[in-house]
């Protein structure tokens, strides 16, 4: 399974595979070695990360954002010539390849992107508010309504 993820050491995101044979990543930076549990996940499937043992995952699309931004870009350095239809035809070409691209599972605490795992039952789309509590242990508490 092919995966995206950060090391915790030197903060450089890196691509990795994780098979049924991998114990450890290695970052290519700084050297830094990260466990990899073996349960909880599959050549397919993730119900569990295992490199921070988070039972909380989200789907998202496995969107290139280079690409996403180099269209609008394009239409947009074309505005002059086009009176402006370059940004809807480029907006539509855009539409076309968010629909076309597969799903992706998320961690929400270490934010690995595992590209080629279908998503479960369990994992629905972003919360925010999960998200904060999770990643950096907020809560309704820590909340200031201004009384």
């Amino acid at each position: 399974m092919r995966i995206r993820t950060q090391c915790r050491a030197c903060g450089l995101p890196y691509p990795a595979a994780l098979s049924a044979g991998t114990v450890e990543l290695l970052c290519p930076g700084c050297g830094d070695v990260r466990r990899v549990a073996t349960a909880g996940w599959g050549p397919r499937s993730v119900a569990v990360c295992p490199l921070c043992g988070c039972r909380h995952l989200y789907r998202q699309r496995d969107v290139n954002r280079a690409l996403g931004c180099l269209l609008v870009a394009v239409g947009a350095a074309l505005v002059p010539w086009t009176w402006g239809l370059s940004l809807v035809l480029l907006a539509l070409v855009d539409l076309w390849l968010w629909f076309r691209m597969p799903m992706a599972t998320v961690c929400y605490r270490c934010d690995t992107v595992y590209r080629d795992a279908v998503p479960g039952d369990r994992q629905g789309d972003f919360d925010l508010l999960k998200h904060d509590v999770l990643k950096y242990g907020k809560s309704w508490e820590d909340v200031d309504l201004g009384d």
